[in-house]
């Protein structure tokens, strides 16, 4: 980048010259929800697949996951409460390892899957015109 155009900055700023680190894929494959659901069934009612991102990492703070379904880095399983809220009842690498694992939790109970990640990539493609 010789040509780069050298924006001001206010004192004391430092100038990122690589991008940020991207965090390898995550080895996870964690299934809980009989421990988190138990006897509290009538509580949900649905399950939910959401992609998640450590907002902490890097960090001496541990880990911090929040939903971020537009550039996830692992995938989660949730169980919907019906007063409003998430149970977190997996967590995985691999996205089609989260949607596996809600379509179980799903049949188990006979509660509908909601695929976030699905829906933040769906996209619709047209024919090219002539």
């Amino acid at each position: 980048m010789n040509n780069a155009l050298q924006l001001a900055a206010p004192a004391g700023a430092t100038l990122q010259t690589a991008a940020p680190a991207v965090e390898p894929p995550v080895e996870i494959f964690d299934r809980y929800a009989d421990s988190i659901i138990g006897c509290y069934a009538h509580q949900y009612d649905a399950v939910e697949v959401h992609g998640v991102r450590n907002f902490a990492s890097g960090t001496d703070n541990g880990t911090c996951y929040e939903i971020d379904n537009i550039t996830p880095t692992s995938f989660s399983v949730y169980v919907h409460l019906k007063e409003g809220g998430l149970d977190c009842v997996g967590d995985f690498g691999k996205y089609d390892d989260a949607v596996q694992y809600g379509a179980e939790v799903s049949a188990g109970y006979g509660w509908p899957v909601r695929n976030y990640v699905l829906d933040q990539h769906r996209i619709t493609r047209f024919p090219k015109l002539q």
